[in-house]
């Protein structure tokens, strides 16, 4: 009995994987593709914020608020369909920078309809860049 539990502990202890490290993870190329979709519409959206500079600086509070919820709108549901593509590392950055990304519209739209010119230059300036380190934190094929 003691020689069939040693043969055991020894068949246990040389299949196990024990203290050996672990290649990082990282991301297939269908991983990568699926990322790249998801960045894509949130470029498309980052590609417009041109449109919107337009309508705040002209004070054109009807358009500023019709964009941020009809193009924009659909931008927190995208930053988080991207995130749950991401290792988890990289998401939980990516959801940091995303929940800056929704102060920010929530304060521009605040802004917008308390009519406040400074307040919605000064949130879309902090949207704008938050959007962009979103954007460049996400993984690329190397």
């Amino acid at each position: 009995m003691g020689i069939c539990l040693v043969a055991i502990a020894t068949l246990l202890v040389s299949c196990s994987s024990g203290g050996q490290a672990t290649a990082p993870a990282t991301y297939s190329a269908a991983q990568l593709s699926q990322i790249s979709i998801y960045a894509g519409r949130i470029q498309s959206s980052k590609d417009r914020l041109p449109e919107l500079a337009d309508y705040i600086r002209t004070k054109n509070w009807v358009n500023i608020d019709n964009f941020i919820h009809g193009p924009l709108g659909t931008l927190r549901e995208g930053m988080n369909r991207l995130a749950y593509q991401l290792l988890p590392e990289d998401k939980a950055n990516l959801l940091a920078i995303a929940d800056k990304v929704s102060v920010d519209l929530e304060a521009m739209s605040s802004a917008v309809g308390a009519y406040d010119f400074n307040g919605t230059s000064t949130a879309y300036a902090k949207f704008a860049s938050d959007l962009s380190k979103l954007l460049n934190s996400l993984p690329t094929a190397e």
